[in-house]
């Protein structure tokens, strides 16, 4: 009885077409969530969103070393899950984008931490002015307004002219103003109370 080999010299070939299928597939997944994101459906955008990354888990990059690498590796297949070459900055913008486009979701539904979560996904593919807007409106939310500054300032470091971000900058001022005004308030009870106990 011979059992015919799964790894080997056809595997790479089997498995690079698998991979740009599954980037097709991952790309197809980003373009529903979007068109249900469209129509106002951000639980069902966000099922898609999270498809995306069910397809690109596991495709690895040169360099990596994920445990999805090594396994693929002790299999006899190490090149097997590899994006090729000339796919890889379309892999990382894909990421990116798609993160991105949860941290939308997530500002509507109001879902300010998970919106903070999605922003440090997307970073991880570069730098780019929507991350720390809508990061810098999230730690706004959440009354994080150190955070929200350093964020809304990057931001309009990248796009000087966006109203937006000049918006957020002019709410965040307006925080910063009643929460001193606060701080105020209880500290001038407190001292009150000191000088009464004298």
């Amino acid at each position: 009885l011979k059992i015919p080999a799964i790894v080997g010299p056809a595997c790479p070939a089997a498995m690079a077409e698998n991979v740009l299928k599954q980037l097709e597939e991952a790309e197809s997944y980003k373009q529903r969530g979007n068109q249900f994101y469209k129509e106002g459906d951000y639980k069902r955008a966000l099922g898609n969103y999270w498809k995306v990354f069910l397809y690109v888990k596991g495709l690895s990059v040169p360099g990596d070393t994920s445990e999805a690498a090594q396994y693929a590796g002790m299999m006899g297949c190490s090149n097997s899950m590899k994006v090729p070459e000339d796919r890889l900055e379309d892999l990382r913008k894909l990421k990116q984008s798609t993160h991105l486009n949860m941290a939308a979701c997530f500002v509507k539904q109001g879902n300010w931490q998970r919106c903070i979560e999605a922003c440090n996904g997307a970073q991880e593919g570069g730098e780019l002015s929507k991350i720390f807007f809508r990061r810098g409106q999230a730690h706004m939310e959440l009354r994080h307004l150190d955070e929200a500054q350093r964020d809304l300032q990057r931001a309009r470091e990248m796009e000087p002219d966006d109203q937006a971000i000049s918006a957020a900058l002019r709410s965040l001022r307006s925080l910063f103003a009643q929460q001193s005004a606060k701080e105020k308030r209880q500290f001038a009870g407190m001292f009150d109370r000191m000088a009464e106990a004298k």
